[in-house]
């Protein structure tokens, strides 16, 4: 999927996020706390929301366009949950307790109404349906018609990433599920459009394929002291259960150096060139504070694998003069917030200087930059 444009409202919270326009390539920066963090999390939470989750007091409005056979297709979803000040759980009513009706909803594709929803009633392409669930989204409950199916296949290819929070974990996952030879072009399309953990991903792939050697290469090219990488899977022999351990051999060194031996900037350098170029076509990738634990090498060979990437969609969020610099001002977005009305202006509309440096000096003297979180 594609996102267009994004606007939000945290009823319980009081925040209103204003309509957002991106393009390929995103880069929200402002002063901590001004909202950029929530601009992620909202997008995310229209994933859970598209897959049944029900969330109290927010509300939404999304254009964003999937790839069909032949053209993109333009979708429109909007909606809103009641909102509860100060839920009460009561006994032997679980879904009025942890679970929040929906007051509205609409999708539309291509301008063509197909769901219109309120409080009462239901509505699929002008006709009323049965009664269905009040706390989940149409498009949760009507994903296998031909018309939703689509919807819901996009939010699923957005990617919140954490970048190290899963690479220690186990996962059910026999060793004979492991390819032993090179995987065809075939599994390495099903092993990118799977909603598997990056490390899985890697594993999957054989290490003497071309993607592999690629991943590698980029890798190296942050860190060349490094001359081998591997992800072999490891089964306890307790369970069923399958590690996944990211090791790398240096120059030099005689062994191979364990992932509990290896930095965290080099884990995350991995894990998001991994992303790149493991991720399918129409994949959305989310990246909170995308410096973290990134050295300045390892900051120059991602940043240009994003600006290079036209298959997939990037935002990310950064204050860090270094990261803003090195990103076109094109893809600036600057996030101000007064009280809780949130506001992203494109960097053209601020009539910053012609070259990067330049325009990198005025951001950071303007009053919208400096001052981003002004109180009613």
């Amino acid at each position: 999927m594609r996102i267009k444009k994004v606007a939000f409202w945290e009823h319980v919270l009081e925040w209103r996020f204003e309509p957002i326009y991106f393009s390929n390539l995103a880069l929200l920066v402002g002063v901590s706390g001004v909202g950029k963090t929530q601009i992620l999390k909202g997008i995310s939470r229209l994933k859970e929301i598209a897959n049944g989750a029900s969330l109290n007091g927010l509300a939404w409005d999304i254009t964003f366009s999937t790839i069909d056979i032949d053209n993109d297709v333009e979708y429109r979803w909007q909606g809103e949950f009641e909102t509860k000040k100060n839920p009460v759980i009561i006994p032997n009513q679980e879904d009025e307790a942890h679970n929040f009706r929906i007051v509205r909803e609409h999708l539309s594709r291509n301008g063509d109404t197909i769901i219109e929803r309120n409080s009462t009633e239901i509505k699929f392409k002008g006709n009323t349906t049965p009664k269905l669930s009040p706390f989940q989204s149409a498009v949760q409950i009507l994903n296998q018609e031909e018309d939703i199916l689509p919807v819901q296949q996009g939010f699923n290819q957005i990617i919140y990433s954490s970048n190290l929070s899963s690479v220690n974990e186990y996962y059910d996952l026999p060793l004979r599920l492991i390819p032993n030879n090179l995987i065809s072009d075939v599994l390495l399309n099903k092993v990118k459009s799977s909603n598997l953990p990056i490390q899985i991903k890697i594993a999957l792939i054989d290490r003497n394929s071309i993607i592999f050697n690629e991943i590698k290469r980029a890798f190296i090219q942050a860190f060349p002291q490094v001359e081998d990488i591997k992800i072999e899977a490891v089964e306890d022999d307790d369970s069923s259960f399958t590690s996944f351990p990211i090791q790398i051999k240096e120059k030099g060194v005689n062994n191979w150096i364990s992932q509990d031996n290896i930095s965290s900037g080099m884990l995350k350098t991995l894990i998001l060139i991994s992303e790149l170029y493991l991720s399918p076509e129409g994949t959305v990738i989310l990246i909170d504070e995308f410096e973290n634990s990134l050295g300045i090498n390892c900051i120059d060979v991602v940043t240009d694998l994003l600006t290079e990437n036209r298959n997939i969609q990037f935002i990310l969020t950064s204050h860090h003069p270094y990261i803003i610099n090195n990103i076109s001002m094109e893809y600036w977005k600057i996030v101000t917030r007064t009280g809780g009305v949130v506001t992203v202006k494109d960097a053209k509309d601020l009539n910053l200087g012609k070259s990067r440096h330049q325009a990198f000096t005025q951001l950071i003297n303007l009053e919208e930059y400096s001052e981003g979180i002004k109180v009613e």
